[in-house]
């Protein structure tokens, strides 16, 4: 899932859940955990709209890294 095919409210959802930008998820500074939920929240709702955020939490770092591996793949290697 690429994370620029969210929606402006979508991406308000995971920052308002965050209580950070989205833009800080580059950040090595700070923790990005929260953001990752939300966006596996945001991503997994989609396409289940019952997925919840207890379900977010329960996912491991594998699982979310695979949600938002398209983001990172170069277009032309698709």
């Amino acid at each position: 899932m690429n994370v620029n095919d969210l929606t402006m409210g979508e991406i308000d959802e995971v920052e308002t859940f965050a209580g950070q930008p989205l833009s800080t998820l580059a950040s090595t500074e700070q923790s990005n955990t929260k953001l990752l939920i939300g966006l596996a929240w945001v991503i997994n709702r989609k396409a289940d709209p019952k997925f919840t955020l207890e379900h977010a939490k329960k996912l491991t770092m594998n699982e979310i890294t695979a949600l938002l591996e398209d983001d990172e793949q170069d277009p032309k290697d698709k």
